[in-house]
């Protein structure tokens, strides 16, 4: 579950989720909502070095961003096994926000009720 929250000059987001694979599903849910993508359906994947989950959500996200901006493929699943391992599509339009970059200032993450609950900030 994620939902928007109010930030002066950014797009703020809290989720709350049970693990870290459904934080990227969800982060990939949000990515979708603010770009609209028009995908097509071929493919390629990345793999990521599961780490700490702070820095894994700051490195593995900024690389989508840079993905969607210079390869134009756009992350559209992923799962984690000993990697992240995440699929991204050939994008043919996008219709919505551009990310810029998602930023340390806001990034928090915590545990509370067998619940992680992360916030992130992105630059638009």
């Amino acid at each position: 579950m994620y939902r928007e929250l109010n930030h002066p000059s950014d797009i703020c987001y809290e989720l709350v989720c049970d693990d870290l694979q459904e934080i990227f599903s969800d982060l990939i849910k949000i990515f979708k909502s603010c770009y609209s993508p028009e995908l097509k359906n071929n493919f390629i994947k990345k793999e990521y070095p599961v780490q700490d989950p702070e820095d894994m959500v700051f490195d593995v996200v900024n690389d989508w961003i840079y993905t969607i901006s210079a390869k134009k493929f756009f992350p559209d699943e992923c799962k984690i096994s000993e990697k992240l391992i995440c699929k991204f599509r050939k994008i043919e339009n996008l219709y919505g926000t551009e990310l810029k970059a998602l930023t340390y200032h806001g990034l928090q993450l915590r545990h509370q009720k067998g619940k992680i609950v992360l916030k992130v900030v992105f630059d638009v």
